[in-house]
């Protein structure tokens, strides 16, 4: 992988970034000319962000309805303010999401060069990012992915440059903006703790006393940010924890899971029967707890229920973790463009009815969006093979940079598993795997230019 002339830049990326704005935009603009319908832009989360966002705007509070919120967090609402504020929500927020993953193909550029100093390479990842389809997609749904991608991309491209320049500035930039993507995904929340050993190893493979405080004002800084809204959730509800959706998903999504397959019966049939879905479980024995006590309870009564069998619940999050790295996301394209959709999605028809029933009725009926899939597919199987190939090649820059990467993706990857994972999950590590696949892309064009 060898270093090459950076004049082709400027124009190259921007005929990239070009193309990243245009596929994006065109997504909505189809939906709108073709059905007129915003709500196609809506996911069942997406109310629970609008309806805060509207209560931070009208009253200065995160809250729904005048009760203080403690399952959503308040990074996403944010975003949306705007866009309520100038009467419509749905054009501007799609607008700031597509130039928001816009800016993440320029990240994912400036990563690569960092990482492999090639240009090609970085215009290769790039562009694997810029024609990502779930990527694509999700810049118009309403929904965290889009904004919680660009902030751990950024979080990455700075802690990336703090490990070639040193510069505790980069550093410290770098836990702001991890906290943010934690306040947007709480599914972050241990990621500055696994940064933390990352940096500590690191420090102590260097011996620069220098650098050990580096790793500890990382982690308090990190703690600092994040903390202060436990504190406040405390303080309002009498919840400690970062989100209540932590515990709320231990109890309703992964306990229920375990419970489902003990009982042979389907998972929506078993959160039905546990009393989920609904923001909080009330049984009469609680009465006396408040919200942040019901949560709390839930969440350990959820734990005891997968430690009592803890290879069940393994082999069901493992299966989570391989949904979301292979499901395509054909289905949310069809729900998008009022299309059949099939309970659980497409991958999960696949599952329940098998392979050819379900691709044979599905050329039968949507043959345009049959031929997406399979274009969706070959990209998915082309993206994760060039990634493959790059971290196998002898020449892979092997470093604390790259092994940093490796980990947020592996940590994302991790936290996604269970049955509440699918596509959606990856999309804050797409940006990741693009810088690596970039790599990958630039070997196999190099062996066939030979």
């Amino acid at each position: 992988m060898s270093k090459e002339n950076r004049t082709e830049i400027p124009a190259h990326l921007v005929y990239i970034l070009f193309i990243a704005f245009i596929v994006r935009a065109v997504v909505p603009l189809i939906v709108i000319l073709t059905t007129g319908d915003y709500t196609r832009f809506y996911r069942p989360d997406t109310f629970s962000y609008v309806k805060s966002a509207t209560d931070l705007l009208a009253h200065g509070q995160f809250s729904i309805d005048g009760v203080p919120e403690i399952f959503r967090t308040p990074g996403y609402p944010v975003l949306l303010i705007s866009g309520i504020f100038l009467g419509n929500m749905e054009i501007v927020t799609i607008a700031l999401q597509i130039a928001l993953s816009c800016l993440t193909a320029y990240i994912v550029f400036n990563i690569s060069i960092l990482l492999f100093k090639n240009t090609r390479i970085a215009l290769f990842s790039a562009l694997i990012y810029a024609i990502d389809p779930v990527s694509i997609l999700y810049t118009s749904k309403l929904l965290t992915e889009t904004l919680c991608a660009f902030l751990t991309t950024l979080f990455t491209y700075c802690l990336v440059k703090y490990f070639k320049t040193e510069s505790p500035k980069a550093l410290v930039l770098a836990a702001i903006i991890l906290s943010a993507s934690v306040y947007v995904r709480p599914a972050g929340y241990f990621l500055p703790i696994v940064i933390s050993i990352v940096l500590l190893v690191w420090s102590f493979k260097r011996r620069k006393t220098v650098l050990i405080t580096h790793a500890f004002g990382f982690l308090v800084c990190s703690l600092l940010i994040i903390g202060s809204w436990q504190v406040r959730n405390y303080r309002e509800a009498g919840y400690s924890g970062f989100s209540s959706v932590s515990d709320y998903n231990l109890y309703c999504y992964q306990a229920a899971s375990v419970l489902a397959v003990h009982e042979g019966i389907p998972d929506y049939e078993m959160q039905h029967s546990m009393g989920c879905p609904g923001k909080v479980r009330k049984q009469p024995e609680q009465s006396s707890l408040d919200r942040g006590g019901i949560y709390r309870s839930m969440g350990r009564e959820g734990m005891k229920i997968i430690l009592r069998e803890p290879a069940t619940y393994f082999l069901i999050h493992v299966k989570g973790m391989l949904r979301t790295l292979i499901d395509p996301g054909m289905s949310e394209y069809l729900i998008m463009f009022k299309q059949y959709s099939w309970p659980g999605g497409l991958f999960g028809q696949i599952l329940d009815q098998g392979l050819f029933v379900t691709i044979t009725s599905f050329a039968r009926t949507t043959p345009v969006f049959f031929s997406m899939m399979i274009l969706m597919g070959l990209y998915l199987v082309a993206s994760l093979s060039a990634a493959v190939t790059a971290l196998f090649h002898k020449d892979f820059p092997y470093g604390v940079a790259a092994i940093s990467i490796l980990c947020i993706v592996a940590y994302y990857f991790v936290v996604s598993g269970g049955p509440v994972g699918y596509h959606r999950f990856r999309i804050p590590i797409i940006p990741l795997i693009s810088v690596f696949s970039g790599g990958g892309l630039y070997l196999v064009s190099q062996r066939y230019r030979r």
